[in-house]
């Protein structure tokens, strides 16, 4: 993953700090956490909000951060990443109706963010993600210094 690559928080001016990562039973995203997509993604945020017609309004306010260099960041592009990290329930990957419901509150203890870079093969494992996407956990990564 490249250091230099800008992200964009869309919904706020200005950086905060967020809420401490926390699962949600039988749901494939935690509580907390800052979301985010990389800038100009045609699969981010922005244009998954666009298409859906989904919270056009939050879309005027939006800060832009990097992450700082010795971020640990966890990239998923494919369904067999997901094999091998903590879950909250068995994940059947054969099924295509079997949600991956990742443990975040573990992840967060080796990573400091999780992004999913391609989301058209994460799409039904990882349903409600919805477009490319990245969860920053630890929000002493963020650098919002350059931006």
């Amino acid at each position: 993953m490249e250091s230099n690559t800008v992200y964009i928080h869309y919904g706020d001016d200005t950086f905060r700090k967020p809420n401490p990562i926390k699962n949600i039973a039988l749901f494939t995203k935690p509580h907390g956490g800052l979301w985010a997509s990389r800038v100009g993604d045609p699969q981010g945020w922005k244009d998954w909000c666009e298409t859906e017609e989904f919270r056009l309004d939050a879309l005027g306010s939006y800060f832009l951060f990097t992450l700082k260099p010795e971020a640990r960041v966890l990239e998923l592009s494919h369904e067999d990443q997901l094999e091998n990290l903590p879950k909250l329930k068995p994940y059947d990957k054969n099924d295509m109706w079997s949600e991956c419901n990742l443990d975040f509150e573990k992840l967060a203890m080796e990573y400091d963010a999780v992004e999913v870079t391609n989301i058209g093969r994460l799409y039904y494992p990882l349903y409600g993600w919805d477009c490319n996407s990245i969860l920053v956990m630890n929000p002493n990564i963020v650098d919002v210094s350059t931006h």
